[in-house]
């Protein structure tokens, strides 16, 4: 595969792909509510200047919706910042990509660790915030479904698409000492779920690459890349620091040389 132009290379998923850092930058992948300019931490950021000299941080495009579920990216359906009426990125995640008359041949996705975060939160929190529940009920075969779905459109599409696994997922609440999410995430049977969880979707996108491999080409497996790592992590321990994206960056990098991806620009 060629890429001679911009953004001919999308990466679709949650804050892990925006960038996200809780107390550091909350507007991922921009730099302030009202910001245009682009984080300079995140991967997709990273990855571009990695892969591309001339064209820097317009080679990969980062479509990455902090708090941003399997779900938000099915057809017809929508994200959006509350907070910020103007934000670029409120809108229909998927459909904004299949109505784009850009050239996109590439598309990096890595999603479902808010399906995991938002299912081990007791339901009518979760209701109240409109979230997903019952996902760990059928061991996450709804996550699958939904992932098989986007991959289904892009494909048709004609966009080639790698998929990662996402990465451990400890979280331990907000970054405030006493929040009450803290107290409830800390506790060692929530921690275990968490883990559990995690492996969950993952062992659901390796059934995704053995069952429908004209779908999905095998991504980076950051979990077992990142299990065990104490140095790469925010301090909530869900979302990553600098190093973190960077190591994020790399890996894909490798990847997509290892794959013959042919960066003209």
């Amino acid at each position: 595969m060629v890429i001679d132009r911009p953004h001919q290379i999308i990466a679709i998923g949650d804050s892990l792909t925006s960038g996200s850092q809780p107390g550091v930058s909350e507007y991922a992948p921009y730099t302030g509510p009202d910001a245009r300019e682009l984080l300079s931490t995140s991967y997709p950021y990273v990855l571009s200047e990695l892969l591309s000299v001339r064209l820097g941080p317009r080679l990969v495009r980062n479509l990455g919706r902090s708090g941003s579920t399997t779900r938000d990216w099915l057809p017809g359906n929508v994200w959006e910042r509350k907070d910020v009426p103007g934000f670029p990125l409120n809108g229909k995640p998927l459909d904004m990509i299949l109505a784009s008359r850009e050239d996109i041949r590439l598309c990096l996705m890595m999603i479902g660790t808010n399906d995991v975060s938002s299912s081990v939160l007791p339901d009518f929190l979760i209701r109240r915030i409109n979230g997903v529940i019952g996902y760990e009920d059928d061991d996450f075969l709804m996550t699958r479904e939904n992932l098989v779905i986007i991959l289904t459109r892009l494909h048709e599409k004609g966009i080639t698409t790698y998929l990662a696994k996402i990465p451990p997922n400890r979280y331990q609440g907000g970054i405030g000492i006493l929040g009450i999410d803290r107290i409830f995430f800390t506790q060692r049977k929530v921690q275990e779920k968490l883990d559990l969880y995690t492996r969950m979707v993952n062992s659901r996108i390796d059934e995704i690459y053995t069952s429908y491999p004209h779908l999905a080409r095998r991504g980076p497996d950051f979990y077992t890349l990142f299990k065990g790592r104490s140095d790469i992590w925010n301090r909530d321990l869900m979302h990553l620091n600098t190093l973190g994206y960077r190591f994020m960056a790399w890996t894909w990098a490798g990847l997509l040389r290892s794959e013959k991806i042919d960066i003209q620009v």
